[in-house]
């Protein structure tokens, strides 16, 4: 599979990237942007160590928003509609980036180890697309 860049316009069909892209800024005085509003039961924050190199299954969280921000480390993520797992695309993930509800999505380490923080909502639905063939 061909490791694709992250960037406004390809990752547009999953989700956002977080930049400063979505703030007015001027170029006096800090700036405060927000990103979007979830207005759900509330989230919570998770940090990933991160050691596997393949990909077995994809999954998706059919209620929830996620954050991907990577803190050390190479690492690849998968990403796929939400109808269509069958139809995966990987990216390095060196930004961070919000996904769309019921995104197909995993990732998988090139370094040793990474460290990814994670946001999404408190209780979590989990759906999952076991791939025929593991991805390298």
């Amino acid at each position: 599979m061909k490791i694709k860049k992250l960037d406004h316009k390809s990752i547009k069909p999953y989700g956002w990237i977080i930049d400063r892209e979505f703030i007015k800024d001027y170029g006096q005085g800090d700036k405060f942007g927000v990103l979007l509003k979830e207005r759900s039961a509330g989230w919570r924050i998770g940090y990933l160590i991160l050691r596997k190199k393949r990909f077995e299954k994809l999954e998706s969280h059919p209620d929830s928003l996620e954050t991907f921000e990577p803190v050390k480390g190479k690492t690849i993520i998968t990403l796929a509609p939400n109808k269509r797992p069958d139809k995966a695309e990987a990216f390095f993930l060196d930004r961070p980036l919000v996904l769309k509800k019921g995104v197909w999505h995993n990732v998988a380490a090139i370094s040793k180890e990474c460290e990814i923080k994670i946001f999404e909502n408190i209780e979590v639905k989990t759906e999952y697309y076991y791939l025929q063939e593991g991805i390298s």
